[in-house]
């Protein structure tokens, strides 16, 4: 199975893990190798590498939700959008880790 990601997708997963690799969490180092190889759209992932970025995107979801939930009535919308956008990521790597 070949994961593809929209245009709107690969930079939101970008922006996630550039985000996770300046964090310096416990995601720096492979967020730091997966945003390389989403910069270079190489998403040939190994099923280690996949697992790492279902982890950095669940970690991700929990603050992003903690976000969306004091979000002020202006902002709302365009963090909802970034919500669905995010839902169908995460769902392609779920499936992707699932077919290997």
């Amino acid at each position: 199975m070949q994961l593809q990601f929209t245009r709107d997708e690969l930079g939101l997963l970008a922006g996630i893990l550039e985000q996770q690799a300046s964090g310096g969490g416990k995601w720096k180092a492979a967020s730091y190798a997966l945003l390389d190889r989403v910069i270079a759209h190489d998403l040939c992932l190994a099923f280690d590498e996949l697992e790492d970025l279902q982890d950095i995107l669940s970690a991700f979801e929990s603050s992003f939700r903690q976000q969306l939930a004091t979000a002020t009535p202006e902002t709302r919308p365009r963090l909802a959008q970034k919500e669905q956008l995010l839902e169908k990521v995460i769902d392609k790597v779920t499936e992707a880790c699932a077919m290997v």
